[in-house]
């Protein structure tokens, strides 16, 4: 099995963190996550390779070296959650096995406005995390979700993750809604 297939837990070689990508194909072909659609790449009986963090639950919380991640299904083809997410599908359980394993899973960011630590455009391969704490929990629309905490794998000669400190019109209009509400 190569690290290209991306089934390889740890970082792949030649890949160094903080590097960027322009698309997932991009990400794919360098093994760095291999699924154009999923979140999450990872074998229900081995665990999870690799997530993307990017737009798609409006649950997941990320801290920069701490991420409360949530898992797939549940959603329409909106991407409204519809249904409570199942611990059993086979990228859920991939997260709950690393929770157990504690292998380590790389995580890549992408765009995301709302997001201070993704990139400005395409994905960023961010480095390795551990699955430190998986189970469900009710979500913001009262579904059950599978959520997971994942934190950073620190590493000699590790840069630490970038900060975009940009100020868009939504943050502007918070900013100004809350100095007027006190």
């Amino acid at each position: 099995m190569s690290s290209r297939d991306g089934r390889t837990f740890g970082h792949i070689s030649g890949v160094e963190v903080g590097t960027n990508f322009n698309s997932k194909a991009m990400l794919a072909e360098a093994g760095v996550h291999k699924l154009p659609q999923s979140g999450i790449h990872g074998d229900k009986e081995l665990g999870a390779f690799s997530i993307c963090l990017s737009k798609g639950y409006e649950d997941n919380v990320d801290r920069g070296n701490t991420i409360t991640y949530v898992g797939s299904g549940g959603q329409d083809e909106d991407g409204k959650q519809i249904a409570d997410q199942s611990p059993d599908s086979g990228s859920n359980r991939a997260m709950f096995i690393s929770e157990e394993t504690k292998r380590p899973v790389r995580v890549v960011r992408g765009a995301n406005d709302d997001n201070a630590y993704s990139p400005r455009k395409g994905f960023r391969y961010d480095g390795l995390y551990v699955v430190d704490e998986a189970k469900m929990m009710d979500g913001k629309k009262g579904f059950k979700m599978c959520t997971f905490t994942l934190k950073r794998i620190e590493e000699e000669g590790q840069k630490p993750i970038p900060i975009r400190r940009t100020l868009t019109k939504g943050k502007l209009a918070k900013m100004l809604k809350k100095t007027r509400t006190g």
